[in-house]
Formats: C-alpha cells, sequence, structure tokens
C-alpha cells in the first residue's frame, strides 16, 4: 500500500461516493489473490492468483501503453455512454477518457470484486477519476441486485444520462471478462433491461398523456377539495402494511387475508376489490392510475354500501367518472409527473412505477409501514387464459397468446410465465424494494421471484408481524386536513392564474414549431430547384457550411420550443417527453450509425421535419383543452367562492345575508342567483355530511341537486 495514494483516494471518495468508501473500509474477503509488481516502465501491474495458478492482468513492460493500444484497437463507435467491464489498476478507465474525451457523455465502470476495487485505491492515484462525476461505478454486484442497481444509477442522473441510453458502448478489460464472462454477461443483460425499462417509463404515446392531463383538468376541483397523501407520511410507523394484488395466487389465501383486517393497513388494487367484496373484506383503501374508462366501471360493479369506508387513494389522472362512481373518502395521490408540479396544488408526489401495485408499496412506504407483505402479487400467469385470481373483474381480462409468454424464475418453481409488461411491474418491484429501508415479505404463495423480497406463506407473515390491533380509519380521520374553505377559494385563485400564464407559453411553442416548419420547407425547396434528386448527390455537391447554417436555425428554433418558460415545461413535457426523449435519442445515436458528419446532419433534419409537426400538434390540442378548461372554471365559478370572499362561509349563511352580498354587485337575475345560490348549498351540505348521513338522505340531496342543475341548465342555458 502507498499511504499518500490511498489516503488522496479515501479522501475523493468519501466526499463523492460515501457509501463505497465505507465498503471497502471494512472486513472484505476475495476468492483470489492480488499481487502487485513493479512493471519494466516503473508502473505498477497487476496479477492474480487462485490455488497455483497466476494470470497477468496487466503488461509487465508497459501497462499503460498497452491499455492505451487495446482501447484504440477496440474502435469504439459513438462511445458517448461506455460501460467498462473490469477495472484493474484504472490503466483502461485513462486511456478511454483520453482516447474519447470530446465523445464520453457517461461512463460506467463496473467491477465484480470489492477487494480488486480496494487493491487499486491503496496502490494508484486514482482520484481525478473518483471525482469525475462522469463516471459511475458499480463495484461489487450480486447478480441478484444488478438490476436494481443499473436501474437506480441510470434514474439517479435523469436525463443527462438517459438521453445517450441507445449509445451504449461496451469494452471488456481482456483478461478479466476472459476469467469472468459469465458474470459480464449477466450484468450487461441487467444494464440493457434497466435501460429498457427507463425508455419505457417515458411512454410511447403522447395522446395517452394528453388523456392523462385532460383528466387532472376535469379533476381540479376534486384535488382542491379533498387531502393528499402527505398529510399521511409516517403516519403508520412500523405498523405492517399489505398489498392485495389479483394475481391467480390470490384465491388461494384470500380466506386468510380475513386474519389481517384491523391489524394491519390492507391497500387494494383496484380490480381485487371484486373478490375481496364477494369474501366481504373490506381493505383500508384502493388505488387506481389507469386513465381509462374501465377503472370507472369497475367501481360501478361493486355496492355503495361497500364502497363507503374505504379510502380511495388514486393519482388523479383517472377519468372523473371513476371519482363519480366512488362514494367513499378520497385521497389525492400524485406520480412523479410534472403536471402535478405544474397545478401548484401540494398533495404529496411518490415515485409509483407503472402499477396499481406499484403505487401501494408507494404508498405503504410513505406512509411509514414496515413489514410490507405481498398478497396476489404474481407478476405471472398460470397460462395465457388463466391470468387473474377467481372473481376479478371481466374487465381486466388480458387476451394473451401463447407467443406473448415468457418464462421467469418463480417462487416455488424454476419457473413461471409472464409477459414483457408483467416482468417489467416485477423489476419495478425490484427496485422498489432496493430503496426501502424496511422488510418485504412476498405472501403471494406462487408466481414469479422479486428480488430483495422474503419468501413465508400469509398465514406466517400475519402470525408473525400482525399482532396488534391499528384503527386504520381512526388514524387517517385525525391525520388528513380536508381543505377548508378559504384554502379552496386559495387554490382557485392560484390555479386561474397558471393557467393563463401557460396559455401564453403554449402559444409561444406553437409559433417556435411553426417557423421550424416553414425552415424545412425553405429547405427542401431549394433542393428541388437546384436537382438535389440522390442522398449521395447531395453529400457530394450541397455546401456543408450552408448545411450547418440550416442545421442551426433549426436547432434554434427547437432549444426555443422546448425551453419556453416554467410553466409549459412543467404543463405539456410530460406529454411531449416522450416525444423529445425518442428524438433525443435517436439524434445521439446517429453517429453510431454513420460518421459522417454531413450524412448525420441531412438525417438530423428529416427528424426535426417530423418532429416540429409533432409538437406543435399535441401543443395545439393541449391548448384547446386548457382554454376550455379556463372557459369553464370562469363560466361555472361556484357560487360559494364569492361568498367566501367576503369572509362569509356559505355553510351558514342564509339566503337573505346572500343576497345582500351578491346581488348588491350583481343586480336583477334574483331567479338565477337564487337556484345557484341552492345549488351551491346543497353541494356544501353534502359535501361536510356525506361520511355521516344515512342513505336515504344521501339520495335525497343527489335529487335536488339534479333538479336544481337541471333548471339551471332549462331556464338559464347554464350548466354547472
Amino acid at each position: 500500500m502507498k499511504p499518500n495514494i490511498y489516503s488522496q483516494n479515501m479522501k475523493a471518495l468519501r466526499k463523492n461516493l460515501p457509501e463505497l468508501a465505507k465498503l471497502i473500509s471494512g472486513e472484505l474477503s476475495a476468492d483470489c489473490e492480488y499481487i502487485i509488481e513493479e512493471s519494466k516502465s516503473k508502473e505498477l501491474t497487476l496479477a492474480l492468483k487462485t490455488g497455483d495458478k497466476t494470470t497477468q492482468i496487466h503488461s509487465k513492460y508497459d501497462p499503460a501503453r498497452e491499455a492505451k493500444q487495446q482501447i484504440e484497437k477496440s474502435e469504439l463507435v459513438n462511445p458517448k455512454l461506455l460501460v467498462i467491464y473490469g477495472l484493474g489498476l484504472g490503466y483502461h478507465v485513462k486511456a478511454a477518457l483520453e482516447t474519447f474525451k470530446r465523445d464520453i457523455s457517461c461512463m460506467f465502470v463496473i467491477e465484480r470484486d470489492l477487494s480488486a476495487f480496494r487493491i487499486a485505491v491503496e496502490h494508484v492515484d486514482l482520484s481525478d477519476l473518483l471525482k469525475d462525476k462522469r463516471i459511475k461505478w458499480l463495484i461489487g454486484l450480486k447478480e441478484t441486485e444488478a438490476y436494481a442497481a443499473c436501474y437506480n444509477a441510470i434514474n439517479r442522473e435523469g436525463l443527462s444520462l438517459q438521453l445517450y441510453l441507445k449509445t451504449i458502448t461496451v469494452f471488456s478489460q481482456p483478461v478479466l471478462t476472459t476469467l469472468y464472462a459469465d458474470y459480464d454477461k449477466e450484468i450487461m443483460r441487467h444494464f440493457r433491461e434497466a435501460a429498457h425499462a427507463t425508455i419505457f417509463n417515458y411512454g410511447n404515446s403522447s395522446d395517452d398523456s394528453l388523456i392523462g392531463l385532460n383528466n387532472i383538468l376535469d379533476n381540479i376541483n376534486i384535488i382542491i377539495r379533498n387531502p393528499g397523501i402527505k398529510d399521511l407520511y409516517n403516519g403508520f410507523k412500523g405498523v405492517p402494511g399489505i398489498i392485495v394484488s389479483t394475481g391467480p395466487s390470490l384465491s388461494k389465501n384470500i380466506e386468510t387475508l380475513k386474519q389481517a383486517v384491523g391489524k394491519s393497513v390492507i391497500v387494494a388494487a383496484d380490480a381485487s376489490l371484486a373478490p375481496m367484496c364477494k369474501k366481504n373484506i373490506k381493505p383500508d383503501m384502493t388505488v387506481s392510475l389507469e386513465r381509462i374508462t374501465k377503472t370507472g366501471r369497475i367501481y360501478e360493479e361493486l355496492s355503495e354500501d361497500y364502497k363507503k369506508d374505504i379510502y380511495l387513494a388514486a393519482t388523479p389522472v383517472i377519468m372523473n367518472m371513476a371519482y363519480e362512481q366512488w362514494n367513499g373518502p378520497k385521497i389525492i395521490v400524485y406520480r412523479d409527473f410534472a403536471h402535478f408540479k405544474w397545478i401548484g396544488i401540494e398533495k404529496g408526489i411518490l415515485p409509483i412505477g407503472p402499477s396499481c401495485s406499484n403505487q401501494a408499496f408507494q404508498i405503504l412506504k410513505a406512509m411509514g409501514c414496515d413489514p410490507i407483505i405481498l398478497v396476489g402479487q404474481d407478476c405471472a400467469f398460470e397460462s395465457a387464459e388463466k391470468t387473474h385470481a377467481d372473481d376479478v373483474s371481466s374487465l381486466t381480462k388480458l387476451n394473451l397468446r401463447e407467443s406473448d409468454l415468457i418464462k421467469v424464475k418463480g417462487n416455488y418453481t424454476d419457473w413461471v410465465y409472464t409477459n414483457n409488461i408483467y416482468n417489467i411491474f416485477r423489476k419495478n418491484f425490484v427496485t422498489d424494494i432496493a430503496s426501502y429501508a424496511g422488510k418485504c415479505i412476498n405472501a403471494t404463495e406462487g408466481g414469479a421471484f422479486i428480488e430483495g423480497s422474503e419468501l413465508m406463506t400469509l398465514q406466517e407473515a400475519i402470525d408473525k408481524y400482525c399482532t396488534n390491533e391499528i384503527d386504520v380509519k381512526e388514524v387517517c380521520n385525525k391525520k388528513l386536513k380536508i381543505p377548508s374553505e378559504s384554502d379552496v377559494v386559495s387554490s382557485w385563485s392560484s390555479f386561474k392564474r397558471v393557467l393563463k400564464e401557460t396559455i401564453n407559453e403554449v402559444e409561444e411553442v406553437i409559433s417556435a414549431c411553426d417557423k421550424g416548419a416553414v425552415e424545412i420547407e425553405k429547405f427542401e425547396e431549394r433542393l428541388a430547384n437546384e436537382g438535389y434528386n440522390e442522398i449521395e448527390d447531395f453529400l457530394e455537391r450541397f455546401p456543408e457550411k450552408d448545411l450547418d447554417s440550416v442545421y442551426l436555425v433549426l436547432n434554434k428554433l427547437r432549444l426555443k420550443a422546448i425551453t419556453s418558460g416554467k410553466y409549459f415545461n412543467l404543463f405539456l413535457m410530460h406529454i411531449i417527453q416522450m416525444i423529445i426523449i425518442h428524438f433525443e435519442i435517436e439524434f445521439n445515436a446517429l453517429p453510431s450509425m454513420s460518421q459522417d458528419q454531413k450524412r448525420c446532419r441531412l438525417q438530423a433534419i428529416k427528424m426535426l421535419k417530423r418532429w416540429f409537426p409533432q409538437i406543435r400538434d399535441v401543443s395545439r390540442r393541449s391548448l384547446e383543452h386548457i382554454k376550455s378548461q379556463k372557459a369553464e372554471n370562469f363560466r361555472n365559478e361556484s357560487v360559494f367562492e364569492r361568498v367566501i370572499l367576503e369572509n362569509k362561509p356559505l355553510f351558514d349563511i342564509s339566503w337573505e345575508e346572500y343576497k345582500k352580498i351578491v346581488l348588491a354587485k350583481n343586480p336583477g337575475d334574483a331567479d338565477k342567483h337564487s337556484l345557484l345560490f341552492y345549488y351551491a348549498k346543497e353541494q356544501e351540505n353534502m359535501r361536510k355530511a356525506n361520511y355521516y348521513m344515512t342513505q336515504k338522505d344521501l339520495e335525497r340531496h343527489q335529487v335536488r341537486i339534479a333538479e336544481l342543475k337541471e333548471a339551471l341548465k332549462s331556464y338559464f342555458n347554464l350548466e354547472v
């Protein structure tokens, strides 16, 4: 060991990678002996000894020169995201950075053995590498933990890394990869799957995201008037939480689940409510995140009496009709989408994955539950026909074909069937569990293996962890803060300002896209007028300076479109991000397909020809809806808002008092204002009393509200 070098490296490690510094400071065991010697060039070299066999990792003559030659001979193309397998003494990492210093945006260094990494830290100056923000270190990964580690590393870096996921280039230290080929292959599989899942999470349809945005706008009143999940953060610390999903294995142990009621926080995926209802089991909460009509129809199939005490903890991208079908209490749960930062009404944001069960996990984690117990979480199918538990709504039917099925490791069998989507759900659990400080028990009693979870039967899990009584509803009632009327008015006023600013910014984006489309038309007209009919002819004759000029103008307009202001980025970015990100990924991959810069520029312009109209059209459609929502908000601005602005709560105000406030400012239309007043008051009575009124009273109020709505529409053409 060289003390000065070790001290310098550890200082850099503790500052930049404290967890890794802690790992190599403890006791380590290795399956081989590492031998450090001085080479002929006076630089250190490394050998690896296993039993009687010694393998030289670096040259005994000039290890730095050898590494440089190996990197240069590898002919790596477009190594914007470079993965290096095997650290050795770091010569290859340094050679790659020197050779491709203008190309590398991000580098992953993967070394299987913590002891090997410590040897390098003890003997070679790696401090510059350890300080380099471009380098990500994946050291000592177990194969069972590799997917979660790769996924978290990719997502931790955000777009600065993710835009290069289609440029992944691999270099393997020649000797180490021969010794550990199976390990390298397995880690690379996990790395590519993590990259694929990251791209998948951005979606591939702006239409789907636009539906979600429209639903958020339609649900804005529900968002404003209901409490958020943030009120329950750490509210159930140390209480066991149970996620009930709809896998085929749920049919095996659903009866056992009854024993956990009142001794845990039970959160059910929306589709699992039907079989639970049939068994007379009430969860404490249900979750939903689908934007489609199906969610509302699932709720419609359930009795009002069953739903009335269950909290609906949904992300408000679900359709408004789903909320209308739910007569129980509601909790607003934001997914980590920019939309929810855009509306500016805090409710609590969670890093929710692609499925309802992933959502349930994050809710239980946020509430402090420990352990989290998985039930019916197969992430797998018995067959193409049998994909869910008994009694699950027919609306969840998948219509799989045998060709859709793939095999993955099972919990209790060598393999089970799943498909690519459900395998992504499974992998999302792997990453969720990896970032969870508590224990995760997989009590599914079947299904696919989820790395990081501990297998138990549900009976064993209940006997061990569900031993104390807990009144979940009482805790929720104490902690959830229903917005006051002044909160409601304040939120509405703030949101209207956001709408106004957003409209201005989206119009600027549309203008930039229109200009980009015009510039491309002018470019194509020139090509036609000057007789460029073949690509090779264009590459030979068209002035490179002119091509650069066209490209720079278009790129400037593109950047203007995607950096138009804070409201635009929050409002529309989630909708157009899949267009932008897929474009950027393909754009960054162009040099991988051709090293001819002129050809790459031409291809980029062709891509922008599609890009500008796509962004413009999505922006226009969003603008139409937001303008419609703005008009509706002002047209239907509730009477009680105006009253509360006078600091007089409608719940306690009489018609005579109301007339003095409103009709003094709006003389005439007394009949219309009378109807509006009583409509608003009925709504307020319903909201305040909904949790304790009888079913008969509830129905009476609903009929009265319907009559008032019809009267306003018939006599005054006013929709509320």
